[in-house]
């Protein structure tokens, strides 16, 4: 499909002059911020057949006055320093620019009968692309990923294996730091007991990060300070009544 929006600028990117402790930043807005237009382009192609699916969609947002939180600059930061030490946080400012950003996600995959249950073997991956018009990188982009999934369901049984393997972000905006690639395996089991119509008990036995990576998320104002949680192993459970 093909869109125009308009978004004008919110309260907070227009008169923001203060700390954002959940970033870390003391962020300053601007006045004089003009409105966003977008102009984006999306087509999706979806195929189901004998076992067989695939998803597959792509992207093109041409965008003017993208609004951004920008973290200044050591240089900056030192010009400043005898003016405001913001209390220790990094000074950001809200500034616009025209942009383009390009993608596409896509996901294929096939199902079929094992046992008495069903086995869903998927694989998927997305990727971005954002630079400015008058170049650069956008900030706080996420790097390309590759997901592996597989899914076993036996009537109250349902088991879910994931393994994401994202890619290092080197297109990387003023200021920021190249992330590192990471892989992360994800295991998960349930299993439900139906008491009655209008009563279910579901127990669930996880596992995130097995591989107790140290993973850091790109899009992340905090990402070099906190990392991804580490290998998590636990225990859920949930009673369901009407």
């Amino acid at each position: 499909g093909i869109s125009n929006v308009e978004r004008t600028p919110s309260s907070i990117e227009l008169f923001m002059n203060g700390a954002h402790m959940a970033t870390g930043r003391y962020e300053v807005g601007d006045v004089n911020l003009k409105s966003e237009t977008s102009r984006n382009i999306d087509l999706n192609f979806i195929y189901e057949r004998d076992g067989y699916f695939g998803n597959l969609s792509f992207f093109r947002n041409d965008v003017d006055n993208y609004i951004y939180l920008q973290d200044e600059t050591e240089e900056e930061h030192e010009e400043h320093e005898d003016e405001h030490d913001h209390g220790g946080l990094i000074r950001a400012d809200y500034l616009q620019g025209d942009a383009l950003l390009e993608g596409y996600e896509l996901e294929i995959g096939r199902s079929f009968a094992l046992g008495s249950g069903e086995l869903e073997l998927s694989f998927a991956r997305d990727a971005l692309k954002a630079e400015f018009a008058s170049g650069g990188y956008l900030p706080r982009i996420t790097p390309p990923r590759n997901i592996f999934a597989a899914r076993y369901t036996q009537d109250t049984l349902d088991l879910k294996m994931s393994f994401k393997d994202v890619e290092s972000q080197k297109d990387t905006g003023v200021g920021e730091m190249v992330t590192d690639g990471y892989q992360m395996l994800n295991l998960n089991m349930t299993k439900s007991f139906v008491f009655s119509d209008t009563e279910r008990l579901s127990v669930t036995v996880f596992a995130k990060n097995l591989l107790d990576e140290i993973a850091r998320n790109h899009a992340s104002f905090v990402k070099d300070e906190v990392p991804l949680p580490g290998r998590n192993i636990g225990l859920r459970v949930n009673f369901q009544y009407n």
